[in-house]
């Protein structure tokens, strides 16, 4: 019996899975889309990582609260060394009203705080210099643009999210390597290339 429950969690988490990844490469290419005049191709291959977060809520009535799941995938989106699933949280107290579901991307520029997050999570907070929004947007030319951030953040809604304040947020690794094989992977990796027309 325990043998037939092991197997049957095995394909669930497996279906789970390639369903997460599906969803990250969608939500990708619906982010990076609405951001517009962003170095998409700049940011992308030179950022350590890119972890994408399909769906993060956030609902606040005096006390607030956000989470979600994603995938961080490590190394260059279009041939990554591995990918994790991660997830990120986060709470808040003051005056707050409302609910949103926005998907996010997140460029990280250096290999500490992969580390960092892989190891068992970071917190977003002051120690971290993270770029909101229109980043390329008021630049004549993409080379006239330096990447200074430690990381980069963009949203569904024109690459602004709530406010360009995390208050504190958690992201963490669980302890899996998502497969790199078949359609969603594949969808992953080719997301890139649809995104700039390649």
């Amino acid at each position: 019996m325990k043998f037939i429950v092991s197997i049957l969690l095995f394909f669930l988490f497996g279906f789970a899975s390639e369903e997460l990844v599906l969803n990250s490469s969608n939500s990708f290419i619906t982010t990076m889309r609405g951001a517009k005049g962003a170095p998409i191709k700049e940011l992308i291959e030179q950022s350590k990582a890119t972890i994408i977060f399909p769906s993060v809520k956030k609902i606040g009535f005096v006390v607030g609260g956000m989470g979600g799941d994603g995938i961080m995938v490590v190394g260059n989106l279009n041939s990554p060394s591995e990918i994790l699933p991660v997830s990120i949280s986060g709470g808040s107290i003051g005056i707050q009203l409302g609910y949103e579901d926005s998907s996010l991307v997140l460029f990280i520029f250096k290999d500490s705080i992969v580390h960092d997050i892989k190891d068992a999570k970071i917190t977003l907070d002051t120690k971290l210099s993270v770029a909101f929004g229109d980043i390329g947007r008021n630049y004549s030319k993409v080379s006239d643009f330096k990447f200074s951030s430690d990381i980069y953040a963009y949203a569904a809604n024109d690459g602004f999210f709530a406010g360009a304040s995390f208050g504190g947020a958690v992201i963490s690794a669980q302890d899996k390597i998502l497969k790199q094989s078949g359609y969603a992977y594949e969808q992953l990796i080719g997301a890139p290339s649809k995104l700039l027309g390649q």
